[in-house]
Formats: structure tokens, sequence, C-alpha cells
């Protein structure tokens, strides 16, 4: 206790920003995660051995023009078969919603600025509140 009152003590608070493919930044303490594994289409996140995130990019389905049409259009479905979809609030250029089930949420999103991808989010529910909570749209990287 007197070490962190006197400022001495070593806490591990700083975070770490992803940056995805369309332009989507988030935020995660390092103690979230201890290892990132990149695999040719996932980013995994892990913590003592055990899996407690992941990112994806997924392609654009030829059916839909756009990505936010696809990511919108399986909103749509996953609210008919689960009921259990969050929309969340990302502005104008983004759309997305996630859904809970067995302890990890997955959040599925798509900006208009990039029509031929869209990103999955999935995390243990206790780290998703942190993914969201610094969850915003960059501007595009030159």
């Amino acid at each position: 206790m007197a070490s962190l009152v006197s400022g001495c003590a070593v806490t591990d608070q700083a975070s770490i920003e992803f940056r995805t493919s369309n332009d989507l930044t988030f935020e995660l303490s390092k103690s979230r995660f201890d290892a990132i594994e990149v695999q040719p289409f996932e980013t995994q996140l892990w913590l003592d051995s055990a899996i407690v995130g992941s990112l994806r990019t997924m392609e654009t389905s030829p059916d839909f023009e756009t990505a936010v049409d696809e990511v919108r259009q399986g909103s749509n479905e996953t609210q008919q078969y689960s009921g259990k979809v969050k929309k969340l609030d990302l502005g104008g250029s983004a759309y997305g919603f996630s859904v809970t089930v067995k302890g990890y949420t997955t959040a599925f999103i798509a900006t208009s600025e990039h029509p031929s991808s869209w990103i999955t989010i999935s995390t243990q529910d206790d780290v998703f509140g942190e993914v969201l909570s610094s969850l915003s749209v960059s501007k595009t990287r030159e």
C-alpha cells in the first residue's frame, strides 16, 4: 500500500491500440492478454494459455453491394433467430452489432469507407466492455 501511495508501485495498466484493416481502432489493457498469435485469417489474443479474443477480416460476399449491407443483413437474421442483438453506436460511417453466446461477445462491424470487407471482434464477455468503450472509426490512413 505504501508503494502505491508513494508512486513507486509498478502497475501494468498501459493499453495497446489495435488498428483493423477497415480503420477501426480499439484499446486493450496489457493485463487482458499476454500473447498475440497471428494466423492466416485471424489474430488471436491469449492470456495464461487460454484464448481470450480474436479478430477476423471477412471479405464481403458477392451477394451484397457493400460490407455495411452484409452486416445489416446479418444483424436482421441474428435478431430473428436469437433476439439478443445489440446495435453498436459507431457513428455515421460504420454499422455494427454484437451478440453474446456462451461467455463470448462478438461484434460484427463494417465501415462505408471499406465496402469490400468487414471485421469481427470476439472476446470473453469481461473483456468486451473494454473493447467497446474504446472502439472508434479512425481517419483513413495514408
